[in-house]
């Protein structure tokens, strides 16, 4: 790999791993790969319609003799995971290392579990955004590391197979995030897309997300409240819908004909059922309550690891007087405000899930 730290016109993050990379290791990793976080817009038994951020991760890998997998984070850089990745499974090992780790670890584990082992190696990862705040960026980390693996042990496994691999490695250890339609989100999309996946045929169907044309932000809040989920509460919320005609089913119908402003309803029905079945949190209904005061078009909870977010449909003229709304609503209730990002386009091409050195 060419030495990437010297590079003064690539991205300053890319730079920053590499020089962390080097720094560690004494020498360049064979390669860096990237991918964006994804955001669940709507899901229920019939399906999901997803999108990716323009926050996400970014891995620098090397193959190593053996099998020993040494990770190390830029992001917490005390921290360090080793593994033996002949032994290492499910429930063996996994609480010793750090939060951050599971996520690249599980996608080594279920890489040598179809028949691909890469052996040992090491890898540095570095997130764009803490967990728990929105974007999904564990799945970031996991999909990057998806595309390492099948680059250096030049398979030819198409995106399909590549995201049911990484969505069972996922799955295996427990990952709140592993829905498949988030980490195809992450894999596939590019700028201003959606993707409308059916829980029915399995079919996966990228659309246009053209907020900014539409005059549209999508706002995404972190509620700062962390709250594990039990083993199959995820999955059991995304299968709760509003009643009638599926909610992703709607939406994709909306995307077909550009109507993005017609998503805002969509959310917020997501929102009521959830809440109505008791999954919603006291912190997401008042962030929900307040944006829909301030002119928000639509908002809903949504579950980003242990994190309790909650994203709205915003008109871009509009977004500071929401913003100061769901602050204004906290400090009422005597509580911290809570942190937000605001996003035109899920994510630029700049940003789309592939190698980058």
């Amino acid at each position: 790999m060419a030495d990437l730290v010297s590079q003064l016109d690539a991205a300053l993050d890319l730079r920053l791993v590499a020089h962390f990379y080097q720094k560690l290791h004494g020498r360049s990793p064979t390669g860096i790969w990237q991918a964006p976080g994804a955001l669940p817009l709507l899901s229920d038994d019939a399906g999901a319609v997803a999108t990716a951020t323009e926050w996400g991760a970014i891995v620098a890998v090397e193959p190593r003799d053996g099998d020993t997998v040494e990770l190390r984070s830029l992001n917490r850089l005390a921290e360090r995971a080793s593994v033996d990745a002949a032994s290492y499974s499910p429930g063996s090992g996994v609480a010793s290392n750090p939060d951050w780790s599971v996520e690249p670890l599980a996608v080594v584990w279920a890489f040598r579990e179809f028949g691909y082992s890469l052996g040992g190696a090491a890898i540095t990862v570095q997130t764009d955004l803490p967990r728990g705040c929105g974007p999904a960026v564990p799945v970031a980390a996991a999909c990057a590391t998806g595309l390492a693996l099948r680059d250096l042990l030049t398979l030819d496994l198409p995106d399909t197979d590549l995201i049911d691999l990484v969505s069972v490695g996922l799955q295996a250890f427990s990952v709140p995030l592993a829905a498949p339609g988030l980490v195809a989100a992450s894999l596939l999309l590019d700028g201003g897309e959606a993707l409308a996946c059916d829980g029915r045929s399995g079919s996966r169907d990228r659309l246009r997300l053209n907020l900014r044309d539409a005059g549209l932000r999508l706002l995404i809040v972190d509620t700062r409240v962390r709250r594990h989920l039990a083993e199959g509460d995820l999955v059991a919320m995304s299968r709760i819908g509003a009643g009638g005609p599926s909610l992703p089913g709607q939406a994709a119908a909306l995307l077909h004909t550009d109507d993005v402003r017609g998503l805002g309803p969509l959310l917020t029905a997501s929102h009521a059922a959830l809440w109505q079945a008791g999954w919603s949190s006291p912190e997401q209904d008042l962030v929900v309550a307040a944006a829909l005061e301030a002119g928000a078009l639509g908002a809903r909870m949504v579950v980003d690891d242990s994190g309790l977010p909650v994203i709205a449909l915003v008109r871009i003229e509009q977004v500071g007087a929401v913003r100061s709304a769901i602050a204004h609503a906290f400090r009422r209730k005597g509580r911290p405000p809570p942190r937000s990002l605001s996003t035109t386009t899920a994510t630029s091409t700049a940003r789309s899930a592939r190698r980058v050195a």
